[in-house]
Parts: C-alpha cells; sequence; structure tokens
C-alpha cells in the first residue's frame, strides 16, 4: 500500500510541476523591431500616404521580417505607418494594433506585458521611434534625419527585463 500511494505521489508531483507556471528564468525572450514609416508621398502632408519607393521599403520590410515570426504589429493613426506595416500584416494574417503616435509610454508598457516573450514589430515615425528604442533599453538613441529611411532596431528583452540593441537597415540603402 505505501508503494503504490509514493507511486501515486510522485506522479502527482511530476504532473504539478508540469502545470505550475514557468519561472522567470524560464520565461523566453522579447523581441521588438522598431521602424521608421516608409517615404511618404507628400512631406508638406500630415497624413500623407506613401510614395511609390514607400511602397517598395514596406515590402522590402515584410521580406526582410519574414522569418522572424513576428504575432503583434503595432501602427500609428497616421496611414504611412500603417501601409509600411502591411506587406508583412497580410503576409502573417496580423490585424495591427493602431495607437496614438506620442503614446510612447503606453505602447512600451503593453509590448514589455502583453507581448512578453513574442515578436513585435512597431511602425514609427523619426521623432517618435527614437524614444520608443530608449524607453525599451534604457539607452539613449540618436534621432533620425529627416530623409533616412532604412534603419531598423533590433531590441532583445531578456526575461530579467535587460535590453540589448542592434542598429541594422533594410531596403533601398541611402534613403
Amino acid at each position: 500500500m505505501n508503494n503504490i500511494r509514493d507511486i501515486l505521489c510522485a506522479a502527482a508531483i511530476v504532473v504539478l510541476a508540469q502545470c505550475a507556471p514557468r519561472s522567470i528564468a524560464q520565461s523566453p525572450m522579447t523581441t521588438v523591431y522598431v521602424v521608421r514609416h516608409a517615404e511618404k508621398l507628400d512631406p508638406t502632408d500630415r497624413d500623407s500616404p506613401l510614395s511609390p519607393e514607400g511602397e517598395a521599403r514596406a515590402r522590402s520590410l515584410a521580406e526582410r521580417l519574414d522569418g522572424a515570426g513576428v504575432t503583434r504589429i503595432y501602427a500609428t493613426t497616421l496611414v504611412r505607418t500603417q501601409q509600411t506595416v502591411a506587406p508583412l500584416a497580410r503576409a502573417r494574417g496580423i490585424d495591427p494594433v493602431v495607437l496614438d503616435p506620442f503614446a510612447l509610454d503606453s505602447l512600451v508598457a503593453r509590448i514589455r506585458t502583453m507581448d512578453h516573450g513574442q515578436v513585435v514589430l512597431v511602425a514609427g515615425h523619426n521623432n517618435t521611434v527614437p524614444g520608443i528604442v530608449q524607453r525599451l533599453t534604457g539607452q539613449p538613441v540618436d534621432g533620425i534625419p529627416e530623409e533616412v529611411y532604412d534603419r531598423l532596431y533590433k531590441v532583445m528583452i531578456a526575461p530579467d527585463g535587460k535590453a540589448t540593441l542592434e542598429q541594422m537597415t533594410y531596403g533601398e540603402a541611402g534613403r
């Protein structure tokens, strides 16, 4: 009788261990890609759509991140950010989450909580992308000149909250 009870107790411990929440040390890495929207058609229009060059860059972004495993996409209320992420969103079957362009703190809080352990793409603007990256990493980030559209930031957030930053490019160089 003791042997059966011991076996059942041991089996219960194994089952409970499998059902228990994962510890922080076992939590997966969160990966966040942050880009500025692609080239816009009319530089004077506050809500300009993408130019043909911008549409090509948006397709390049989708190709660049094709195998990255993106599970959530954020864009701003301005059409050019939504168009920048649209090719990847279509390819992945994801409806982008649209947020106010200046709600940086709430965006970062969402990523750190709701998107923990996921792969995320964020499209912002040259005056918001550095702030997003800085809030995610705690590292200063240079501004993005008005004529630069090819920067792609990759932020890796470890389970303990420490982040690393890699700056890359995508699409045609020089723009």
